[in-house]
């Protein structure tokens, strides 16, 4: 009886450590997805700020900063919405070891339930005998 708690809570720590495993994998999929691009807009500003620099008319210098306000804008949208793409990605993942460790827990509970009847019912005759 005691074992089948033992195995019970290692079974039912698995969904735990698959959760675990799953938002490790979003810490470093966004991590590294945050320092590309991180480096991408460092060298970004970089190459702008020496178009601005070797620019010497006013109109055209204006011209460049609102290009590179908009490219930025962009960027960033489109980091937005592969950051959340992988997040929703974690989410469902997410849902489904919870669903499948749901049915597992459950199957398993119930088993445990039956065993443990199983002896109370031996114990119970051993007693009466």
């Amino acid at each position: 009886m005691y074992e089948d708690f033992v195995k019970m809570a290692q079974e039912s720590m698995k969904p735990a450590m698959k959760l675990a495993e799953n938002n490790t994998a979003l810490a470093v999929k966004l991590m590294r997805s945050q320092a590309d691009n991180a480096a991408e807009l460092m060298q970004g500003n970089l190459d702008h700020m020496k178009a601005l620099a070797a620019t010497k008319d006013l109109n055209a210098v204006v011209e460049l900063q609102q290009k590179y306000v908009e490219s930025l804008n962009e960027k960033l949208m489109g980091v937005a919405k592969e950051n959340a793409s992988v997040i929703e990605g974690a989410i469902a993942e997410a849902g489904k070891i919870f669903e499948g460790s749901l049915a597992e827990v459950q199957a398993q509970a119930k088993k445990t339930v039956e065993n443990i009847e199983k002896e109370i019912n031996k114990a119970g005759k051993k007693a009466a005998a």
